[in-house]
């Protein structure tokens, strides 16, 4: 199989800045938390265990790389890969209220809605044992959120768009400051990628 890796927006680069500021950030218990950080640690945990399995992990931006890169960038990467899944990796903020994990395809009827199910699924079976929200949208008859989002409207192939955890969250925070329930995020996700 193979799988594009979008880490959602920047990093922390050699200087300390954060290339995606001002936005994609919150202040939590007292500490600045960068989203492309954490979805980088994610990306990368997932791609690690994908390839330890054997598949093909082609990344939009390394996770070693700070680079924001542009959203027709993370296109190009994924349209240049037909044959391959693309995963857009975040994780969500809004009020530092809410809390938990939801998945995104695009508006309509799409061969992603399958996988994204099958990820939804993986990941509802380790929320309970973390107290997890699972959000969703049942109204078409499976759990995705559709939305226009750039990556998943101008992806040729399937792709996906995963938001692991509110980042502005306490309680979600801490969860991903647990190295068990990262490895077990991870793992969910993983198998719903590949469907086991």
């Amino acid at each position: 199989m193979k799988i594009v890796i979008d880490c959602g927006h920047g990093g922390i680069d050699k200087n300390g800045k954060y290339t995606t500021a001002p936005s994609k950030q919150a202040l939590v218990n007292g500490k600045m938390v960068h989203e492309g950080v954490l979805n980088r640690t994610i990306g990368g945990m997932l791609a690690h265990l994908l390839e330890w399995a054997g598949h093909e992990v082609i990344f939009t931006v390394h996770p070693n790389d700070s680079e924001d890169v542009s959203l027709s960038h993370r296109v190009r990467v994924a349209n240049a890969n037909t044959d391959a899944l693309m995963v857009s990796v975040h994780c969500n903020a809004f009020n530092g209220l809410a809390r938990g994990f939801e998945i995104y395809t695009s508006v309509g009827d799409t061969p992603s809605d399958p996988i994204a199910q099958r990820i939804y699924d993986s990941v509802n079976k380790i929320a309970p044992g973390y107290m997890l929200p699972m959000r969703k949208d049942i109204s078409d008859g499976d759990s995705d959120k559709e939305s226009d989002f750039y990556v998943l409207r101008h992806t040729k192939g399937s792709a996906v768009l995963i938001e692991c955890f509110f980042f502005d969250n306490t309680i979600d925070y801490d969860l991903y400051q647990q190295e068990k329930f990262l490895t077990d995020m991870v793992t969910a996700l993983y198998k719903g990628i590949v469907g086991i």
